[in-house]
């Protein structure tokens, strides 16, 4: 599991082209390296924690992301394995999450304009929606939890070393 963690030492060169595949890619890149470097050193203990009753815990909130990111693949046609939603292990949360924001990665990287175009969302009402809705919805929202992850961790007690998150490079003293 740790070649998939190894996926988001740092943010990846800027892509050559722009378009808007590469952009929603570079978005999935910077959810990679953010949740990577949020959740690094993460204990089964730390999942545990809840700052108040009514927030979510740690594992709460990894398995919210996980399940965010998932259903952004299936709606890009992707069958991503089964994901360990329950799972008490922080690794193996993390593991998941990393592997899945690396294939939306590649997989948004590889599609032109018009495939974004013509890919169709399925909303909880029935109705389709443009793959815009990808941005606002679920991608969007897995950054407010990765924010929300750090900031548990704050007020646990546990804060993983903060990385330069402007830039793509890990913490200091840390290797890309």
């Amino acid at each position: 599991m740790e070649s998939a963690h190894k996926d988001f030492l740092s943010i990846p060169d800027p892509p050559v082209s722009m378009g808007a595949g590469t952009i929603l890619g570079r978005l999935a890149d910077g959810i990679g390296f953010r949740y990577r470097w949020a959740t690094e050193g993460m204990t089964a203990a730390d999942l545990a924690f809840r700052p108040a009753e009514g927030c979510m815990s740690l594992r709460e909130l990894l398995s919210h992301v996980l399940e965010l990111l998932s259903w952004v693949a299936e709606n890009l046609g992707m069958q991503p394995k089964d994901q360990p939603l329950e799972s008490a292990d922080p690794e193996v949360l993390r593991g998941g999450t990393l592997e899945l924001a690396a294939a939306l990665s590649a997989r948004f990287k590889a599609m032109s304009d018009s495939d974004l175009g013509a890919v169709a969302i399925r909303s909880s009402r029935g109705d389709t929606l443009p793959v815009w809705n990808i941005v606002n919805g679920p991608l969007s929202d897995s950054l407010t939890h990765i924010g929300q992850i750090l900031s548990w961790r704050r007020l646990a007690g546990s804060p993983p070393a903060p990385a330069d998150v402007f830039r793509g490079r890990p913490p200091r003293g840390r290797a890309p």
